[in-house]
């Protein structure tokens, strides 16, 4: 072999052993990258799953304590509210004795001269009064009981509102029958603490 085919041939398998070696090398790279791509994705979602596990308890744990603050204030209120109610329809059955021909009903909704319950044009809701109290045949008093600080604007803008549309009637539970409220009732809204 002469001494320059040997020297190529010599190059040739340096060249083709370096371009292996690079091809490892290159391999390893993509394979180190992949690896660490790997463990950086996968150490990301254990942290996502840690904050998720955690945070998520915490949320949870804070919505539970939201929850029963709440339903605690609720149920407070709704005590709150039935002895207002109670002490307010001893007063009303002391000013209005049935021995003087009144008597008194208790959350009536407002019904239509045909006995329907009416509702609201603008909300479709229907509207109870806490107490009508009746004589002769029609509500001479209408009364709303509530706390001292309880906004019923929007509550008596309602009733206006389906009063206007025929609810102007409640149903007498000893008779069955439809009671009209008297010329220029309108319900008065009893504050208590």
């Amino acid at each position: 072999m002469e001494p320059l085919t040997a020297a190529t041939a010599i190059a040739e398998a340096a060249a083709r052993k370096a371009l292996a070696e690079a091809t490892v090398a290159q391999g390893v790279r993509e394979v180190a990258a992949e690896t660490a791509e790997t463990l950086v994705s996968e150490q990301g979602l254990l942290q996502q799953l840690d904050t998720l596990r955690f945070d998520s308890i915490e949320a949870l744990a804070a919505r539970n304590e939201a929850a029963l603050r709440e339903f605690s204030q609720i149920e407070a209120n709704r005590v709150s509210g039935a002895a207002r109610e109670e002490a307010v329809a001893s007063e009303l059955a002391d000013k209005y004795p049935a021995e003087n021909g009144y008597h008194i009903e208790r959350e009536c909704f407002l019904r239509d001269e045909t006995g329907k319950i009416t509702v609201d044009p603008n909300t479709g809701e229907s509207r109870r009064i806490d107490f009508e109290i009746i004589k002769d045949g029609e509500i001479v008093k209408s009364v709303e009981v509530t706390s001292e600080t309880a906004e019923k604007t929007a509550q008596l803008a309602k009733e206006e509102r389906i009063r206007d549309t025929g609810g102007n009637y409640i149903e007498d539970r000893r008779t069955g029958e439809l009671v009209r409220f008297a010329p220029d009732v309108q319900t008065e809204v009893i504050r208590r603490a």
